[in-house]
């Protein structure tokens, strides 16, 4: 063989290393294939079930124990549920399908979205119990601990289902990280939920109730989306 072959060879041999496997491509195919572009009515569908979902959220936030101040001042409710949603807004327009492709967007994408937005929780409150000492000098019982992560978990999982099964089959590429930012989505706004409802401002109780349970949720949307938004797709 030539050098020139080998050359032609090697970077051949090179560009198709770089690229993506024949059975990547071929999952990625069909599902375009078989894949409609999103009409109108099907924005709808999914914002009416994102809604539907925060509403029952919100209902189960009020009977749970409705918005209970305690001894917070207005000023820390306002800036550690304010960096709720704000972190929830962020990861709902990040984690829908868009970015200029029906695929979604990017996994570097989504998994910076979701590191950030869980360490701006997490530092929230951590600030917030440096700003007010009074209130974040408290201490919690293990068990109110236990009972108010349970509840963020609760009352994340209703808007994690209503995101993830219009999503069902749609994510040929990375559906575990998609399914993460889906869970980190509803994490959030359950963690805004539990800075309305619970009186408690120590740092320990908010990192341990209502941040750590976005990355569980996070964890399960991972496992979850690897079975539900490509069930035969690739492990990444």
């Amino acid at each position: 063989m030539s050098a020139g072959g080998a050359r032609e060879g090697g970077t051949s041999g090179a560009a198709s290393s770089r690229g993506p496997s024949p059975d990547l491509r071929a999952r990625v195919l069909a599902e375009i294939a078989r894949t409609p572009a999103p009409t109108r009515r099907a924005h709808e569908r999914r914002a009416l079930a994102v809604a539907v979902g925060g509403a029952l959220a919100t209902a189960v936030l009020f009977a749970a124990s409705g918005v209970e101040r305690g001894t917070r001042p207005a000023e820390l409710v306002a800036f550690t549920a304010g960096t709720g949603a704000l972190a929830a807004v962020v990861l709902t327009r990040v984690s829908a399908r868009a970015g200029g492709s029906m695929l979604g967007r990017p996994a570097g994408v989504l998994v910076s979205a979701v590191t950030i937005a869980v360490g701006a929780l997490a530092l929230a409150a951590i600030v917030a119990a440096a700003l007010f000492p009074e209130q974040g000098s408290e201490v919690v019982v293990a068990r109110a601990n236990v009972t108010c992560a349970a509840l963020t978990l609760v009352q994340g999982a209703v808007p994690f289902v209503t995101l993830v099964l219009p999503r069902r089959d749609g994510d040929p590429v990375h559906p575990a990280i998609t399914g993460a930012a889906l869970g980190a989505t509803a994490g959030a706004w359950a963690a805004t939920l539990a800075y309305l409802r619970c009186p408690h401002a120590a740092a320990f109780h908010c990192l341990a109730a209502h941040v750590a349970p976005v990355a569980v949720l996070a964890a399960v949307g991972a496992i979850v989306g690897r079975r539900l938004l490509w069930e035969s797709g690739p492990s990444r």
